[in-house]
């Protein structure tokens, strides 16, 4: 709501500036695993297939089809751990697995308590499949990765960008590698101006953050704007389950 003045009341400005400090408390934290200046995807360092090629991940709705033992026929979600379990077998890791993967491994464990077992994964749902939009956009979360998306687009999808606050020519995609991270630096000026501009699809996993003032150096930013202002116990402490929940 605004008031007489035109400014924004009290409690939603509040609300909005928490988020915002949340979001970037967490980003920050993931960037310190980015060494150095942030990448600029001139050449996207972007794994080919990454997007259609599908893995199952904590969240995701699998539905297990049993052709020759329907009885056995069930739908189960995969667990924070990574893993379903299934009966006569028990537990089975599906995290990182495709439905090709999977259905391979469960054909040759049923192999020794079925005869000619027929097996098909279905997946039901994917809500693994998620990226983290936040910092000066109008609706920071989650969004559901559902099909290609470039930055901009996710940018649109939570809303926008402030435009008094955002730096729309330096928006930072942090992706994961294993147990390593990178941070790219997106121009989104020429996007938003109708021009071609560089492709940047994102993966499931990224987290899109618009900066309020431009980040040349990750790690100089988080010692500026972050760690100086947390003790060292804390970063302990950090959210990294929102992420991934």
């Amino acid at each position: 709501m605004f008031g007489g003045s035109g400014k924004m009341s009290g409690a939603p400005m509040l609300l909005r500036s928490a988020k915002i400090a949340v979001m970037g408390l967490v980003v920050s934290a993931m960037l310190i695993g980015c060494s150095g200046p942030l990448r600029k995807p001139q050449k996207p360092d972007v794994r080919e297939g990454a997007f259609r090629k599908v893995v199952f991940g904590p969240g995701d709705a699998l539905e297990f089809k049993f052709f020759n033992t329907p009885q056995l026929n069930e739908t189960q979600t995969v667990l924070p751990d990574g893993t379903v379990t299934l009966e006569l077998i028990g537990e089975v890791l599906a995290t990182g697995k495709t439905p090709e993967e999977l259905r391979k491994e469960l054909i040759e464990r049923y192999s020794s308590k079925l005869k000619n077992p027929e097996i098909v994964v279905v997946a039901r749902s994917l809500n693994s499949r998620r990226i983290y939009v936040g910092g000066e956009v109008t609706n920071p979360g989650l969004l559901p990765l559902t099909g290609p998306m470039s930055v901009i687009e996710a940018v649109m999808h939570a809303g926008g960008f402030l435009k008094e606050s955002a730096q729309i020519g330096n928006v930072i995609v942090v992706r994961h590698y294993g147990d390593q991270r990178r941070g790219y630096s997106v121009d989104c000026k020429q996007a938003l101006r109708g021009k071609p501009a560089v492709e940047f699809p994102l993966e499931p996993g990224d987290i899109v953050f618009v900066p309020k003032t431009r980040i040349s150096n990750a790690n100089q930013w988080i010692d500026q704007h972050i760690s100086r202002m947390l003790p060292a116990a804390i970063w302990g402490m950090l959210p990294w389950a929102i992420l991934y929940p």
